[in-house]
């Protein structure tokens, strides 16, 4: 490696540590991150915020708690150092990549909401050709949804798709489970809105560390970040983007899945529905999204069908 490079290698590595620790301030979004970073490196934006000064656009994005908000970040930032936050990073596994930078996905550099930067660990499903499907549905499912999530994961894998889930209760970890049933078959994607060594729920913990060890598993929250009633729709418009498929297999009217129907629709991807018994609650969001015109998902062939017209079976 050369001078130049070396170089270079150090200086990503700093921004890394300061995007890292800009992102794990005290509600710092992906929106309230990125106007920091307009025309401003991480170094400059975090040495900014230590003297109590950010862009008139961060400033707008405050609104009424604009002197509250700033306190907290100028004494959280006050007390940590981005260069051991790095390390810290690096030695629990995990990997960082920004926008625009080697490893951050190349689905996202175009994206409406694109995320300042990604965390990973596990292998690197977000590179090469394997086709992606995302597979949601609510946390309260019946035994039918469970049912038909784990035969649709299973099925995926098996034909060399790569499962994506947000790891939630119900439809995302009977997917994923699913998938993880098949010797050689494609390996899953989880998405979650925890910093990827915060497990939530909890009682997914078995899943979620079979997901690490079999595929990959990403975030845009840092280290340390528990659940927050916004991370899980911001977390479900990541899942719209990194699947070239949407499949909603059970979902009440005003489910979550919606707002991943909404993120996949504004992005362009397919979404597909699982038809289910026209009197439970929860199939009602699913089959309304049908007779709105999606295209029904009665087994696997229809799903990769979807990829086919996309030119990834």
């Amino acid at each position: 490696m050369s001078g130049d490079e070396r170089s270079e290698s150090g200086r990503d590595r700093i921004d890394d540590a300061h995007v890292a620790a800009l992102l794990g301030l005290p509600g710092m979004g992906p929106v309230r991150a990125r106007s920091l970073l307009v025309d401003r490196s991480p170094v400059e934006a975090w040495t900014g915020i230590l003297r109590g000064e950010v862009p008139r656009e961060t400033a707008g994005l405050l609104g009424a708690r604009r002197s509250e908000v700033l306190g907290g970040w100028r004494s959280a930032a006050a007390t940590t150092d981005p260069d051991r936050l790095l390390e810290r990073i690096e030695d629990m596994g995990m990997r960082v990549s920004r926008h625009g930078q080697a490893g951050y996905p190349t689905q996202l550099l175009e994206d409406p909401d694109p995320p300042v930067a990604f965390f990973a660990v596990g292998a690197d499903l977000l590179v090469g050709g394997l086709p992606r499907v995302a597979v949601v549905g609510t946390r309260r499912c019946s035994g039918y949804g469970s049912d038909v999530a784990i035969q649709l994961g299973r099925d995926l894998a098996a034909a060399g798709v790569v499962v994506v889930s947000g790891l939630a209760l119900g439809i995302d970890a009977a997917a994923h489970g699913g998938a993880l049933t098949v010797p050689g078959g494609a390996p899953p994607l989880g998405v979650v809105g925890t910093g990827l060594d915060v497990v939530y729920p909890a009682a997914n913990r078995a899943l979620w560390h079979r997901v690490v060890s079999a595929g990959q598993l990403v975030s845009e929250m840092p280290p340390g970040a528990g659940p927050t009633r916004w991370c899980f729709p911001a977390r479900n418009r990541i899942i719209a983007a990194l699947a070239h498929v949407l499949v909603v297999v059970e979902s009440h009217a005003g489910g979550g899945s919606m707002h991943t129907v909404a993120a996949a629709l504004e992005r362009d991807r397919p979404v597909l529905a699982v038809p289910g018994p026209i009197r439970s609650p929860a199939s009602e969001g699913s089959n309304r999204l049908l007779a709105d015109g999606a295209a029904p998902a009665c087994g696997v062939d229809d799903v990769i069908c979807a990829l086919g017209l996309l030119g990834l079976s």
